[in-house]
């Protein structure tokens, strides 16, 4: 049984082949990358000769590419994609209608809102840790060094931020009002309905998205996601992360700007294969501030703390229902002030913390694994084709 995966930089993509690969599959990788994910003549005409050389069972990539659904479409072959990033505007594409699409979607809302709008064989399926890569590379005897700790961007480099010193001060002052509203809510996304027609008709005036002639993204959730998503996770997590570190010692692992953090201790980014684990194991306390573009989905930085073995207090996000048990598995925060009070409640009690972790690597080792998951995927397939 031959795949072809299509391979670029995505966190997930090593343990998703090496995963394929122990089921048996033989996987080929794609290495030629695709320069324009939404519309490349050539790049179809090439892959459409390529895929005529080896009888391939389906094509496969993290996230959906629409070249790549198109050249599958052409040569009727199964197009297959995971999608790992919510939304995922690519999906936004005519392409998404072709019969040749099996489409996974992390995030049950982005399944649910397609699934209305008519695409078949598209599924929800959440994502998964290589629980026993990492039980080969972390060191457990370890104890831990870091009280608390956050990885990742502070999305200080955003577009809103660009942009906000040429908006009219009511289309400003009425964003800002929106993200401030966003902030004090927990496991819900209100920036898609904050942004009425009327406001939308404003951005149009103002932005040109140079959107391609098949899309069919809205202003509104492009806006939504490419701009206010990422100012208000900057919002929250500048915020978080000094409030924090008024009363704990917080590491920050990142490449962002840090000058306005100055109680937090500071570090490079990490490696996600070969340094994130051992920071998750090494600390007491892990971080997971989830950018609101993600509406219901389980965000893989969850999945990479509890595979860890590692300890996460993070904010709610609706899926966790039925899977994480709060004070069982995980912990969970609804604002700043409870951030606070239970990191400060777990310093002082190692026992409950410990037992928590302990908890949360045993579900994800037995329930939430690469095997368990890519299985389903395939499972699912086999009803397609």
């Amino acid at each position: 049984m031959k795949i072809l995966f299509y391979e670029w930089n995505a966190y997930n993509l090593y343990d998703t082949r090496t995963t394929l690969e122990a089921l048996g599959y033989s996987v080929t990788m794609l290495e030629r990358p695709i320069h324009n994910p939404e519309e490349d003549s050539g790049y179809v005409d090439w892959l459409c000769c390529q895929l005529k050389k080896e009888p391939f069972c389906f094509l496969f990539s993290i996230n959906y590419f629409p070249v790549l659904a198109e050249a599958c479409h052409t040569a009727n072959l199964p197009y297959v994609c995971w999608n790992c990033d919510s939304p995922l505007l690519a999906m936004y594409h005519k392409s998404v209608f072709y019969p040749t699409n099996i489409i996974f979607c992390f995030d049950r809302s982005n399944y649910e809102e397609f699934r209305i709008l008519g695409v078949k064989n598209i599924f929800h399926l959440p994502l998964a840790v290589h629980t026993e890569r990492l039980s080969r590379q972390i060191s457990f005897d370890t104890s831990a060094i870091y009280p608390v700790s956050f990885v990742g961007s502070l999305y200080e480099k955003n577009s809103f931020d660009r942009i906000a010193g040429q908006l009219p001060p009511y289309l400003c002052g009425y964003l800002e009002g929106a993200m401030n509203a966003q902030l004090l809510v927990s496991g819900g996304s209100l920036l898609e309905p904050l942004l009425t027609d009327d406001i939308c008709l404003m951005i149009e005036e103002l932005m040109d998205y140079h959107q391609s002639a098949q899309s069919f993204a809205s202003t509104r959730s492009l806006f939504a996601s490419t701009v206010l998503g990422f100012k208000t996770a900057s919002l929250e997590r500048y915020q978080n992360l000094n409030a924090l570190s008024l009363s704990a010692p917080v590491h920050l692992f990142t490449d962002s700007f840090t000058d306005n953090l100055p109680l937090v201790h500071t570090h490079g980014p990490v490696d996600y294969l070969s340094e994130m684990p051992q920071v998750f194991h090494d600390s007491k306390i892990n971080l997971n501030m989830t950018i609101p573009n993600i509406k219901t989905g389980i965000p893989l930085r969850i999945w990479d703390i509890l595979g860890s073995g590692g300890f996460a207090l993070t904010n709610y996000q609706a899926e966790f229902d039925g899977i994480f048990q709060a004070g069982g598995t995980l912990d969970i925060f609804e604002d700043t002030e409870e951030l606070m009070d239970k990191t400060a409640f777990y310093l002082k009690h190692d026992s409950i913390r410990n037992k928590i972790a302990r908890q949360g690597l045993e579900l994800v080792k037995k329930e939430h694994n690469y095997t368990v998951r890519i299985t389903q995927m395939l499972q699912q397939i086999a009803h397609c084709i």
